[in-house]
């Protein structure tokens, strides 16, 4: 096949025997699944079996660039890692920035597959087409920070460093693995798979060509895209997602002690303006040749170390499950919350709906103070901190904490279910689908679980009547999502809307391919029925595709007063049959036989 766009290179590398090989697939199999979220999910399906402990060697964690990473498009610096989730069981993408991406593609590789498991900590390298697992026990027990510096200063700046840190170490579910300290693939427990397998980094460079079919239009969309950039005014140019806070809780949107409401009193104590005046710094820690510069650092006194200062690189999504779902409103707080989480490993949405469901518990009396080792009420920021390092270190309550709100209800039970806000096993974002039409659809029939990127509602509308004729709708939205997750185009490109004609361009310009509008839909509903095709396999059902009890409650106060996620039961069971019927899924979630003949699947 052309070598263009694709480099036609697969890297399996077994870490039990030490040896790596190379694969190649055919052109048809890029052109249906493209890279990245699409071209995962066909190595994953293919290659694991069903029912394997994603925490044991025979999981495979695969890293993906795209097939316009490298290239001079808009908001390509990002790249993919999937795997079987150990918080939820199921598929798990998850989408970074930083330069790891970009060095895969140029050594020469559309994805590296990752198989077995270490005998001790180790760091994998690959330095163009060499391979090589290295010993890491000086790094093993060290956070993120200090093992990316330090392999910097072992490797040099040539190379990208992805780690892990003593989250991933323990295996906490919902550990992250971070590149270049900024960016991490947060969701589902990528970097407990990683230290599962003892890996506690992954090191790349690559120094080849990216060539591209039509670098000259994939240039001009690029021009034109940073020329409308240029003329924006927007809050989210200068502030990035932190101006969230007000547009979320505005509609009632707004996590607030552990999902009581979607409207938090102290909202302005955490704007992004005030935090920008009080501990911004300017710096930027964004994705290669990116325009929007969006990942802020700001600067904060060590909480380990109150004589130095650090640098905490926050987002909305922390904002909202470190601050208003725990009550606190000190923005120095959370920041400092979100340094530990970052040093440590952890993903910061489900660390802090773990905590806000703690919080929750302890309140109510299901969790006791000898439980627990001592107070853990809404607004105490102390106590969130403590909270934090003994999930990391999986001491005392932290070791079933580190399981997740699912298994931790299960584990403590006394109706502490009824508390535990998540869908399929992954805890909701900071986005309450009891302020938004059709947001409550979205998260239901995650593919992931609940996960605000897999599609948007377009309407800021409350859930006020029923939604069930506004699946369509939503439906395209998640196509979208799932094209730029393939092809990989950063979610933010929905501030200068890319629309579906450019990235067909871009996608055509950068493989020579001849893809129409109606191949990109047909690639996303291929891509997301094969998803549920694993997801079937690992026992997910229509019961499955549901909300937890909290988001059935109406908000009691605030500007969704009274709102439900749906106007009923029956309008979400409608809604969610719609879905199937326009997926071409019978009303179980089960893929048609016809579907499958229609989108190449039905010898998967």
């Amino acid at each position: 096949m052309s070598r263009i766009g694709w480099n036609g290179q697969i890297l399996w590398v077994d870490l039990s025997s030490g040896e790596h090989r190379t694969d190649s697939l055919d052109g048809e199999t890029y052109r249906q699944f493209i890279g990245g979220k699409g071209l995962g999910a066909y190595l994953l399906y293919r290659h694991l079996g069903a029912n394997i402990d994603p925490l044991s060697a025979d999981n495979i964690l695969i890293l993906l660039s795209g097939p316009l990473q490298g290239l001079p498009g808009p908001s390509v610096g990002r790249w993919s890692v999937v795997t079987k989730s150990p918080l939820t069981g199921i598929f798990l993408d998850s989408h970074c920035g930083g330069a790891t991406g970009r060095d895969i593609k140029k050594a020469g590789y559309d994805a590296i597959c990752i198989k077995g498991a270490c005998s001790e900590p180790s760091i994998l390298v690959i330095d163009n087409n060499e391979v090589s697992i290295r010993p890491a026990s000086k790094y093993w027990g060290k956070g993120v920070y200090a093992t990316t510096n330090l392999l910097h200063e072992g490797y040099g700046d040539g190379f990208s460093v992805y780690a892990i840190g003593p989250a991933g170490e323990n295996k906490v579910r919902y550990a992250t693995a971070c590149c270049e300290i900024a960016h991490q693939t947060g969701r589902g427990g990528i970097g407990a798979v990683l230290g599962s397998k003892k890996i506690k980094a992954i090191v790349v460079r690559g120094t080849n060509s990216v060539p591209a079919h039509d670098i000259d239009l994939i240039r001009s969309i690029n021009r034109k895209y940073i020329a409308d950039w240029k003329t924006l005014d927007i809050d989210f140019k200068k502030y990035g997602t932190r101006h969230l806070v007000e547009i979320a809780n505005h509609v009632g949107q707004f996590p607030t002690r552990n999902w009581q409401n979607g409207y938090f009193d102290e909202f302005e104590e955490l704007s992004h303006i005030k935090m920008e005046q009080e501990y911004g710094v300017g710096n930027h820690h964004s994705c290669p040749h990116c325009v929007m510069r969006c990942t802020h650092a700001f600067s904060i006194p060590d909480p380990n170390d109150g004589s130095r200062r650090v640098e905490s690189m926050i987002e909305y999504e922390t904002l909202g499950l470190l601050g208003g779902n725990l009550g606190i409103s000190d923005p120095l707080a959370v920041l400092q919350l979100n340094y530990i989480c970052d040093d440590l490993g952890l993903d910061t949405i489900s660390a802090g709906a773990v905590i806000g469901f703690a919080m929750e518990a302890y309140e109510r009396g299901m969790l006791s103070k000898s439980e627990i080792g001592f107070e853990i009420g809404f607004g105490d920021a102390n106590a969130a901190a403590k909270m934090v390092s003994l999930i990391s270190s999986r001491s005392d309550i932290g070791d079933t904490l580190a399981e997740g709100v699912r298994r931790a209800a299960e584990m403590l039970g006394k109706g502490t279910g009824e508390l535990a806000v998540h869908v399929k096993g992954l805890e909701v974002p900071a986005w309450d689908p009891r302020g938004r039409l059709g947001q409550g659809l979205l998260y239901a029939t995650g593919d992931i679980g609940a996960s605000h990127l897999r599609g948007w509602p377009p309407t800021s509308d409350p859930p006020d009547r029923p939604a069930v004729d506004f699946v369509e709708k939503l439906l395209s939205s998640r196509f979208e999502k799932t094209l730029k997750d393939s092809m990989i185009i950063c979610h933010f490109t929905n501030r200068v809307p890319i629309t579906m004609e450019q990235m067909r361009a871009l996608l055509n310009g950068a493989t020579g391919a001849d893809y129409t509008l109606s191949d990109l839909e047909t690639a996303a509903r291929r891509i997301e029925t094969l998803i549920r095709l694993f997801n079937i396999r690992e026992g997910i059902s229509r019961r499955d595709d549901t909300l937890p009890p909290r988001l059935w409650e109406p908000q009691t106060h605030g500007p969704r007063k009274g709102m439900r996620s749906f106007v009923s039961k029956d309008d979400f069971e409608e809604s969610l049959s719609r879905y199937y019927q326009l997926m071409g899924w019978d009303s179980m979630g089960i893929p048609k036989e016809d579907t499958l003949k229609q989108l190449g699947l039905a010898s998967q």
